[in-house]
C-alpha cells in the first residue's frame, strides 16, 4: 500500500474539510493509499504540522485540505529537502493558488490526479523569514487583509473582505518606499489573491521568477473604476498608474510600518525582504 499524508483544516471553509473527509478517505483508499491524517488546532499551527512531517519521514503523496491560509502553514512547516508530490483541495474560504493549478476542476477531477506521476515543481518565496506560495500585497491590500480579520466572527468572510474593500477606498492613504510612493506592492507567484483579484494576469508559479506590480497612488474617487480593472485583470497596458517587472529577489523599504499581507496572512512592517528560495514544491497537475 502507498502512504498518503493528509493534512486538513476542520474550520476552513465553513468545515468544508470535515465535510469532505469521508469521501477523500474512500477515494484515496480505492487507490490503493493508506491515510495518516493531521488536523491543524488553530490558525498558524505551524509547529504541530512540523512534528507531523517529523513523524511521517516516508510518503507518496501529501493531500492539503483547507485554503490559501493552510496551504501557506504547510510551506512554512514543510521540510525544505520535500519532494513528495503535493495535492491542495481547494475547501477554503480563499482558494487562489488551487484555482491557479487546478482552474476550478472539481474535488473528484483533482483526487484522480494522485494516480499521475509527472509533479509540476513550483516556486516559494521569502519575505521577512516567513515564506509564501501565492504572493503579498503591501499597503492597501495588506490593510484590507487586517480589517477583514477583525470583522465579527460569524459574518461571511467574502462579505468580511468587501466591506474592507469599501472602508479602504475612502480611507487608506498611499505611502512612501525605496520604488516609489504607491497605493499597493505586489510580488506574484500566481496571478490572483484576495478571493479572484487577478493582480498578477501574467504571474504563473513555475517560471523561477516573481511578478512586482505596482500602484501608483490612484484618487479616492477613481479607485473604484481601477480595482474593477484589477479584479479583471485590465489593468496591465495603463503603464501611467501600474508599473511591472519579474524579478527574483527585492527589498522594499517604507517609510513608516505599512500592513501587508503573505498568502492573506496579515503582518506589518517598514522593510519587506522578498527572495526567490533555491528550492520547490512539486504539485501534481
Amino acid at each position: 500500500m502507498k502512504k498518503a499524508l493528509l493534512i486538513s483544516n476542520p474550520v476552513a471553509g465553513k468545515g468544508k474539510p470535515l465535510q469532505s473527509s469521508k469521501y477523500i478517505y474512500d477515494f484515496l483508499k480505492n487507490k490503493g493509499f493508506d491515510i495518516v491524517e493531521y488536523q491543524t488546532r488553530y490558525k498558524n499551527d505551524i509547529e504541530g504540522i512540523n512534528v507531523f512531517f517529523g513523524k511521517n519521514i516516508n510518503s507518496d503523496l501529501l493531500i492539503i485540505s483547507g485554503g490559501d491560509g493552510t496551504l501557506n502553514d504547510v510551506v512554512n512547516a514543510i521540510p525544505e529537502n520535500f519532494n513528495t508530490p503535493v495535492l491542495i483541495l481547494p475547501l477554503g474560504s480563499g482558494n487562489d493558488f488551487a484555482n491557479c493549478l487546478y482552474n476550478k476542476k472539481s474535488l473528484t477531477q483533482i483526487l484522480e490526479l494522485c494516480v499521475k506521476n509527472t509533479p509540476k515543481p513550483v516556486n516559494i518565496g521569502i519575505c521577512n523569514g516567513k515564506k509564501f506560495i501565492n504572493g503579498i500585497g503591501i499597503g492597501f491590500d495588506g490593510w484590507v487583509a487586517q480589517k477583514a480579520n477583525e470583522g465579527v466572527k460569524y459574518i461571511p468572510v467574502i462579505l468580511k473582505y468587501y466591506t474592507a474593500i469599501l472602508r479602504g477606498i475612502f480611507t487608506f492613504s498611499s505611502f512612501e518606499t525605496n520604488l516609489g510612493k504607491a497605493l499597493i506592492i505586489a510580488v506574484a507567484n500566481g496571478p490572483t489573491y484576495g478571493g479572484g483579484f487577478k493582480i498578477a494576469p501574467g504571474a504563473v508559479p513555475d517560471d523561477d521568477y516573481f511578478d512586482l506590480w505596482i500602484i501608483k497612488p490612484i484618487k479616492f474617487f477613481k479607485r473604484i473604476f481601477y480595482l474593477n480593472l484589477i479584479k479583471k485583470g485590465l489593468h496591465k497596458s495603463d503603464i501611467s498608474t501600474f508599473e511591472h517587472k519579474k524579478i527574483k529577489d527585492l527589498k522594499i523599504i517604507c517609510n513608516k510600518p505599512v500592513p501587508a499581507h503573505l498568502d492573506g496572512e496579515y503582518i506589518i512592517s517598514d522593510v519587506f525582504d522578498v527572495q526567490l528560495c533555491a528550492y520547490k514544491l512539486f504539485f501534481l497537475v
